[in-house]
């Protein structure tokens, strides 16, 4: 009976993602940004800023939520909340404004 390796190795391969555990972007080699937009094929690719907009967000939410005495709902609004800046897109083409 294979052991719990083997089957993790064969998932991994069958997914074409076999290599994807030894490629980690690491302080000596950073992540790298896209080289060209994947809808439009510009160039002009940048990062989106997400951190200021969701502090921003959660001061709100939060500062509406001891104002009306409801923590507990701005608890929820801001959990909410913080799942959609995870998946929101993290790069932007400037030529199309495509997101990924």
């Amino acid at each position: 009976m294979p052991d719990e390796d083997d089957r993790d190795t064969y998932l991994n391969r069958v997914y074409g993602v076999d290599h994807a555990e030894y490629v980690r972007p690491s302080d000596e080699e950073p992540a790298k940004p896209p080289a060209q937009c994947e809808e439009c094929g510009s160039p002009d690719v940048r990062r989106v800023r997400k951190l200021p907009p969701y502090a921003l967000f959660l001061a709100i939410v939060f500062g509406l939520g001891l104002a009306f005495d409801q923590s507990f709902a701005a608890f929820l609004i801001a959990l909410t909340g913080s799942m959609l800046f995870i998946i929101a897109p993290r790069w932007r083409c400037a030529s199309c404004g495509h997101g990924w």
